[in-house]
């Protein structure tokens, strides 16, 4: 079967890396009470005078100074999700692409699922965190999907089969 549009299978491993390493540190700044265990602060020349510049941070002698840590944050996990979810498997065949496009269905339908009872039942600054973490939950719940049916599946069923014969 031909994939044109798959990443080749080799990138899997940088993919999970991103994935756990942004998880891990999502999970402990959730732990903490902040969004963001750390700080990453960037200051370059603001041309403009006033009191607030870009992302309304605080300007002081012309240069603005802002803390990027959760966007990085944000770039490796949407890119080691992206990597995990559309890398090529070792044996890429019908079946697994049949799987791939069910994952994928399935992973869609849930977010829309979760974030329609969110809208309903969630308010005010609360519900930005929750639209922020819907930018993660369709690749998650798609990776999730695809490898129970890849591999965890088949294995319960033969279990089941052993286990009735």
């Amino acid at each position: 079967m031909k994939t044109k549009y798959l990443l080749p299978h080799h990138y899997q491993i940088f993919g999970w890396v991103a994935t756990v390493l942004g998880l891990s540190i999502m999970f402990w700044g959730l732990l903490i009470g902040e969004a963001v265990p750390f700080k990453l602060e960037i200051s370059f020349p603001w041309p403009f005078t006033g009191g607030k510049g870009f992302l309304d941070s605080p300007v002081y002698n012309g240069m603005i100074t802002h803390d990027i840590a959760d966007e990085l944050l944000c770039i490796l996990m949407i890119t080691g999700l992206f990597i995990v979810a559309f890398s090529r498997q070792k044996i890429e065949d019908e079946r697994i692409a049949q799987i791939r496009l069910e994952a994928l269905q399935w992973g869609i339908y849930a977010n829309y699922i979760m974030l329609f009872v969110c809208v309903l039942l969630i308010y005010g600054g609360s519900f930005l965190m929750v639209l922020s973490y819907n930018m993660f939950t369709p690749l998650l719940i798609f990776i999730a999907r695809f490898y129970w049916l890849l591999t965890i599946r088949p294995a319960l069923q033969a279990r089941k089969e052993r286990s009735l014969s």
